[in-house]
């Protein structure tokens, strides 16, 4: 079994479950970090989707408009079968704020303007509130499980979302598109990851590589294990790529292990990729579980580039019911 869409974990799980047996079982609502100001030449949109990607809500905004598609942004995508929030921005200077009438998949909640236009990431993080339909779950064995990853994190893979259908195989066959490539560097951070997990040395500092702090991307160079245990800083790895910063033996190491996915390194280095460094453990904020009969609930929020579905993973097994 592939380690990038499975990858290990440090405890078992607490039984089975159904995800997304309907798209209000999932509900995403984006958290910007600060309010539109209400004035200058970007259109700003909050927007409720469902059944539709997020893409192709940025496309039939830009329709509805009469703008090119690149003139619409957003800072994440969202997932496809669920209720999601989040905000768009258009480019069209003036001080109208157009109404849009209902789409079949998505309505307008709120129009606003803003100074700037959203690039990728630039939200804060995503509120969730997750309904599961059990199967067979310990409710004991589940609480005990989120008391534990509430304390101590879980390992940050990229969620499944990210592998979509066929991202990754299309990325292994040659293919070049963005979300095929996104797929497989992926992969290859989370099959390095899911190696620490099974050897329990993911929450263990690196001589010669940074840490990160926790709710902002600066280095440590000399985080302890009583700092990480602590929650004072994060051990990070790097996406393929360039390795800025660190000592050369540092770099020739994560070089070798890099090489070690030839697979994956084959499909990676023909494209010029920017620097990155990911945390490696996962902390939920403002989370709580609820176990009601036959549904568990349970909401957190997740920085940016965090997935749901992989704190869902460390608890329980789950089938999602739009993968049949």
């Amino acid at each position: 079994m592939d380690k990038a869409r499975y990858p290990s974990f440090p405890w078992p799980v607490s039984g089975r479950a159904i995800l997304k047996a309907q798209p209000s079982d999932f509900v995403v609502t984006e958290e910007l970090g600060f309010e539109p100001s209400g004035r200058g030449e970007h259109l700003f949109f909050w927007i409720e989707k469902t059944r539709i990607s997020t893409h192709e809500v940025a496309a039939e905004l830009a329709e509805w408009l009469n703008l090119p598609r690149r003139a619409v942004s957003y800072s994440g995508r969202k997932d496809k079968h669920a209720v999601c929030r989040q905000w768009f921005s258009a480019h069209r200077p003036g001080i109208d704020r157009p109404r849009i009438p209902e789409q079949p998949h998505w309505r307008v909640i709120e129009v606003s303007r803003n100074t700037r236009h959203l690039k990728v990431g630039t939200h804060r993080g995503n509120r969730f509130d997750v309904r599961l339909g059990v199967v067979q779950v310990d409710p004991d064995r589940l609480r005990a499980g989120f008391d534990r990853l509430l304390e101590l994190g879980c390992p940050n893979y990229f969620g499944r979302q990210r592998f979509g259908f066929d991202n990754l195989e299309r990325a292994l066959r040659g293919g070049e598109d963005e979300m095929a490539l996104a797929a497989a560097r992926a992969a290859l951070f989370n099959r390095m990851l899911s190696s620490r997990v099974e050897q329990n040395t993911w929450l263990a500092p690196v001589a010669g590589d940074p840490c990160l702090r926790p709710g902002g991307n600066g280095w440590l160079m000399d985080a302890t294990e009583g700092m990480i245990a602590q929650g004072a800083a994060d051990p990070s790895m790097p996406l393929f790529g360039p390795l800025p910063g660190l000592a050369a033996s540092a770099a020739e190491h994560w070089r070798q292990e890099f090489a070690a996915h030839p697979d994956l390194v084959r499909v990676l280095e023909p494209t010029s990729w920017q620097p990155h460094r990911r945390r490696v453990r996962l902390m939920p904020q403002h989370a709580a579980l609820e176990i009601h009969g036959e549904q568990i609930r349970i909401q957190a929020t997740l920085p940016t580039g965090a997935f749901m579905t992989t704190v869902l993973d460390g608890l329980i097994e789950t089938h999602d019911a739009n993968s049949d």
